[in-house]
């Protein structure tokens, strides 16, 4: 079977690639030890020498000749500082009014008033807070944890926030007798509470 004109030349330069090739060698001994060979240095045209790392290093002090430095990891990623979130007046006055509602056990008007608070201010992690909170009221312990993680991912770079969100967090936890993760949770927001 004969090979396409193609293929043959392929495979022509290929061979004649890897006849053209020099041998590597190991570099060779420090000063002092004898190489293998017999001869110190390499001998000229002998192609090319390749090092190993731990030879061409420079000392770090404290460490042992040859031995490895153990990779350092590199330093977490932190978030930039974002001032605390605030609710802007349409939105605070609907919150004092949810809570006053909450407070007196009219639980479907309050979710009325967040709701026309959500729609003013969908991104601010203070209402999904709030609305979380008005979740652990009605029983709904599930919901409450997922409203506590949409303020969370909202709040990067605002402990405070974030804080109030793992403690909303932490009660859902509890409230379904997930007593370790709500542990977990809690010491989260102490954390952020502190910083």
């Amino acid at each position: 079977m004969l090979l396409p004109a193609r293929s043959l030349t392929f495979c022509l330069l290929i061979t004649l690639a890897g006849c053209t090739l020099e041998p590597f060698q190991s570099a060779p001994p420090p000063s002092g030890h004898p190489s293998p060979s017999g001869s110190q240095g390499r001998a000229p045209g002998s192609g090319p020498v390749v090092a190993s790392t731990a030879q061409t290093a420079s000392p770090v002090p404290g460490a042992e000749a040859g031995s490895a430095m153990p990779p350092t990891a590199p330093p977490p990623r932190e978030h930039p500082k974002t001032a605390p979130a605030t609710l802007g007046p349409a939105t605070s006055a609907l919150v004092t009014q949810a809570q006053a509602q909450r407070s007196k056990g009219d639980l479907p008007g309050a979710a009325v008033s967040l709701e026309r608070a959500l729609r003013i201010e969908p991104n601010n992690p203070l209402l999904w807070i709030e609305m979380g909170r008005l979740r652990m009221d009605q029983h709904n312990f599930q919901q409450a944890e997922s409203m506590g993680r949409k303020g969370l991912s909202m709040s990067i770079g605002d402990s405070r926030t974030q804080s109030a969100a793992w403690q909303l967090i932490a009660d859902s936890f509890r409230a379904r007798g997930m007593n370790a993760q709500a542990q977990e949770a809690l010491e989260k927001s102490r954390e952020l509470s502190r910083l």
